[in-house]
């Protein structure tokens, strides 16, 4: 049990650190060079490649004036995708982005080497990284069409690169332009995302930084160092809630795992019981025979964690990489490695890396949840009288109480009531610590539950004869060590199905949504949703110009700050939006949002005192500007934010974004074959949206059983350890029932019956929690 629940906690922080290692070491690569980086100033903070606030590319002309600068090079970042032979575009978007960049001729200043062929001299000329040529089956002198923030537009490749040493830039693709093709398909002609300086020998970063800062106060400058720290805190955060997510599921494991060290400690303190009170009668205090119960469980605390955690060989003491002979929880992160690159994830290239940090953490908290867990048996054994020793006992006699089934259900109602504080408003971790709680409350009035849930299994199994009325009676003999043994097993089961029932409601409410509030024909997806790629709003523009097309509603994302809240903001085509969305009640006039008008939700509208005519404050990465509520609506659903802007603010305010998605009202041949040309642009209608949806829920469900599982292998493994030491405990019992004619065959009957009721019973207190979850909900 420890050496499992440590085991996944350890395997998380692993693959954490090993992803946070390899995407650091791509983030240093890329800016290796770099002494200094001159920039626009932007509000918004915009993560690695993402479109921010752009600059003037003469200013390069001043910079290589500044004394210190031995190079200078213009850099432009973009979205460019890479198009098969067979029309597909290559790459996920929601996977990993897909970046366009220039070619930059200063070595120094370029992560990318030639493998193959050369640099690009002409515009018409393309560099890309080996593993999209490896994937698309590209060579040198091939012809490829490349998708852009422009129409889709043919290349030729004039050389193959590597990023380093890796075949792409952790896992992304890139395609890499002359500096003036980058500037006309990724940005604007004239604009660039920052000027790249590689200072002369011997003047340090801040120096550099502080003589660059005089070309002008419109102007930013910062260090290599700097640039490379601001990349490196995006890249933790979006790894963030990856990390939460697999530790909640390590946590449900160490969990479980205390229920069944605890019932092996009481079961084993039982047992002993006449041991400990001779050991009371020679003259041992309570505290020493607390003391030595403790004892042992910090030994299988230890040991059980150190088997999850151990390195048998580390090398690079900075690093410890694993070079080999890894324990449990270095073999999971591989695991978990594997596991999401085989769901299609593309991650960073590199070793398991192994912290310090990890490997106590882990260990710590095995070591601790084992004490935790040993503490009330040890407490117990210290109780023991020395007079037990005169006594035939090996039984832990415990049964319900009042207090326990007060203070059950006092905490079962606590639980419940953060259920319905989450569920309120009160946010995703209340409900959670509701879900938590409520578990603990039902677990605390296992024991009280055990005696009539077993004595109703027994109207069935005890029809079996004489083996099945032993195994409800030895399934009733010890109802606190039944209900924690069907406990552990409570809970992964508990898991399992609040999941599903969680996907089902999920699947029903996006489908209600999409039927009631998507009035629209057809949605053009990119898989793209924070700014990191789309398709060229040139489409939209192809499709208005059909008369196969009656409606278009374009949408686009960019990074902002609404009211002094970081967020993400969406832009919409205002004028058609209310013909492809039943936006309930408008109050205002949704088509005269324009350059400065916002659309909002009347529920967070009311939460913050908006009416129509309400200033808002909105920073996008170009500068802060004064927007006007000019329209509320109710109806939102699943698709819409709580508020908007026009898609003509966007081209004032954050141009060159790209659209993520199209909704529109259209023939269906009409929109599938305008849309062929742009093939990152999937078309679908309301049937194949939905069962896409559905089809991304379903793999994610997969991911989140697969990892549920070891919950469920630890609260079988305590069922079994239960068993089979309640079978030591019934030696002479056993040996008795054999000695008057019962046959083995009936004995197994006896315990595999036994073990049937605690498996259903653990059901039963699944099927509890379901039900109040159900009911609060």
């Amino acid at each position: 049990a420890v050496l499992l629940g440590v085991a996944f906690m350890a395997g998380t922080l692993v693959f954490n650190d090993t992803m946070v290692a390899a995407g650091d070491s791509v983030l240093e690569e890329a800016r290796a060079g770099m002494d200094a980086m001159v920039r626009a100033r932007s509000d918004v903070d915009v993560a690695y490649g993402q479109v921010g606030e752009r600059m003037d590319a003469t200013v390069i002309d001043a910079v290589r004036n500044v004394p210190g600068v031995d190079h200078a090079a213009l850099q432009i970042t973009g979205y460019a995708q890479l198009v098969d032979r067979d029309g597909e575009a290559i790459g996920d978007l929601s996977q990993s982005p897909m970046f366009g960049f220039n070619w930059i001729d200063v070595a120094t200043l370029n992560p990318f080497r030639v493998a193959e062929g050369r640099p690009p001299t002409a515009d018409d000329e393309i560099v890309i990284d080996r593993a999209s040529a490896d994937t698309g089956e590209f060579h040198v002198g091939d012809r490829v069409t490349v998708l852009t923030q422009l129409a889709p537009t043919e290349f030729t490749i004039a050389g193959i690169a590597t990023f380093g040493t890796a075949d792409n830039l952790a896992g992304a693709s890139a395609v890499l332009f002359t500096d003036t093709a980058a500037q006309q398909y990724l940005s604007a002609p004239g604009q660039v995302d920052g000027i790249a300086v590689d200072a002369a020998d011997g003047i340090s970063q801040q120096e550099i930084v502080d003589r660059l800062s005089a070309i002008g106060s419109d102007l930013e400058v910062v260090t290599g160092a700097t640039l490379v720290a601001e990349d490196k805190a995006a890249f933790h955060e979006s790894l963030g809630m990856f990390k939460t997510f697999l530790l909640v599921f390590a946590f449900v494991a160490v969990f479980v795992g205390a229920f069944m060290i605890n019932n092996t400690f009481s079961i084993t303190v039982a047992q002993r019981t006449q041991q400990l009170a001779m050991v009371r009668a020679l003259g041992a205090s309570r505290r020493q025979v607390l003391r030595s119960v403790m004892t042992e469980a910090v030994l299988i605390g230890v040991t059980g964690a150190a088997s999850g955690v151990e390195v048998l060989e580390m090398t690079h003491v900075a690093g410890y990489d694993a070079a080999s002979g890894v324990a449990a929880g270095i073999g999971l992160a591989a695991g978990l490695k594997a596991l999401f690159t085989g769901l299609g994830v593309e991650l960073p290239e590199g070793p398991l890396t192994i912290t310090l940090g990890s490997v106590a953490i882990s260990a710590t908290v095995g070591i601790v949840i084992t004490l935790v867990s040993a503490w009330l048996p040890a407490r117990r054994a210290g109780k023991v009288p020395p007079i037990a020793a005169l006594r035939e006992l090996a039984v832990d006699r415990t049964g319900a109480s009042k207090r326990r089934a007060l203070t059950g259900t006092l905490i079962t109602l606590a639980g419940g009531a953060a259920l319905l504080g989450g569920l309120a408003g009160g946010g995703i971790e209340l409900v959670g610590l509701g879900a938590f709680v409520t578990l603990l409350g039902v677990a605390v009035l296992g024991p009280v539950l055990a005696r009539p849930v077993m004595a109703a299994f027994g109207l069935l199994v005890g029809r079996r004869g004489v083996t099945g009325d032993m195994a409800v009676r030895n399934a009733r003999r010890n109802p606190k060590r039944s209900a924690r043994t069907a406990s552990s097993l409570m809970i992964g089961v508990a898991l399992v199905g609040f999941i599903a029932v969680l996907a089902s409601s999920l699947k029903e409410s996006f489908s209600s949504s999409l039927e009631d509030t998507f009035t629209g024909t057809h949605i053009v997806d990119s898989g793209a949703y924070d700014g990191l790629g789309g398709f060229s709003p040139e489409l939209a523009d192809r499709m208005r110009a059909d008369a196969g097309v009656s409606v278009v509603a374009e949408s686009r994302v960019a990074q902002a700050n609404v009211d002094g809240s970081d967020t993400t903001l969406f832009g919409f085509t205002a004028e058609t939006i209310g013909s492809v969305f039943d936006l309930g009640h408008v109050e205002g006039d949704l088509t005269s949002l324009g350059t400065d008008g916002i659309a909002v939700d009347v529920d967070y509208a009311d939460e913050h005192d908006w009416t129509v005519g309400t200033p808002v404050a909105i920073t996008l990465a170009s500068g802060t500007y004064q927007f006007v509520v000019k329209a509320t609506f109710d109806n939102a659903g699943e698709w819409l934010d709580q508020y908007f802007v026009d898609i003509a603010a966007f081209d004032r305010y954050a141009p060159a974004q790209m659209d993520f998605r199209i909704y529109a009202v259209a023939d269906d041949a009409v929109v599938r074959s305008l849309a062929d040309r742009y093939a990152s642009a999937e078309v679908m209608d309301k049937a194949e949206y939905m069962a896409e949806a559905n089809g991304s829920l379903d793999t994610m469900l997969g991911v989140v059983y697969a990892l549920l599982a070891l919950a469920v292998l630890i609260a079988l493994l305590g069922i079994a350890n239960t068993l089979t030491l309640s079978i030591h405990e019934r030696t002479r019992e056993l040996g008795l029932l054999r000695a008057v004619g019962m046959v083995r065959s009936q004995v197994r009957s006896i315990v595999r019956w036994e073990s049937i009721m605690i498996a259903l019973f653990g059901t039963v207190l699944a099927g509890m929690n379901l039900t109040f979850y159900a009911s609060v909900e």
